[in-house]
């Protein structure tokens, strides 16, 4: 199938998202219009302790208006890599850092609005250092037991596809088999 792009208009921008809209001609030949945001990198951190506890933090998102339970997460800002961010990230809204970094994979958040890219990373080795939140970052550090993880009412894709994959990696596996 083959698809045209015709014209690329931006339509709004700001820090953290742009809205374009686009004219595409379709394989069977009719032109349409398209609208879909244009969206920074992200990336978070599926940060376990030594304990297996999993590092989270919850914060309010006006969005859906409520707190939300999730990993640490944030954007990539401009020439930095994924994993830089990511440690970056995880420093400033948790006070840890990590000694072992895994990339877990990367994906399209909803590629049917959004060319947005998400970077997910698996942290080990953590060490307590000091948190750095922006001013605009209001959030609670919590340290959660993986085994209990299933009791939360998790609503949140980013850390939905962190815990499954890491759940059915055969590290977590073995390790639950000792």
């Amino acid at each position: 199938m083959k698809f045209k792009h015709k014209e690329r208009k931006e339509v709004f921008r700001n820090d953290v998202v742009t809205v374009y809209n686009e004219n595409l001609i379709l394989p069977n030949g009719k032109e349409v219009s398209w609208t879909f945001t244009g969206k920074r990198e992200v990336v978070a951190i599926l940060a376990l302790t030594e304990n297996q506890s999993v590092i989270m933090v919850e914060q309010y998102r006006p969005a859906i208006r409520r707190e939300f339970l999730e990993i640490p997460a944030g954007l990539v800002e401009e020439n930095e890599l994924p994993l830089e961010a990511a440690k970056r990230e995880l420093e400033e809204e948790t006070g840890y850092q990590a000694n072992t970094w895994t990339k877990i994979c990367s994906y399209f958040g909803s590629a049917g609005v959004s060319d947005g890219e998400y970077h997910l990373f698996l942290a080990k080795g953590l060490k307590k250092t000091q948190q750095h939140l922006d001013e605009d970052e209001f959030l609670t550090v919590k340290e959660i037991p993986l085994h209990d993880i299933s009791v939360y009412d998790l609503h949140d894709p980013k850390s939905i596809i962190a815990f499954q994959y890491y759940l059915l990696s055969s590290s977590y596996c073995e390790d639950t088999n000792k």
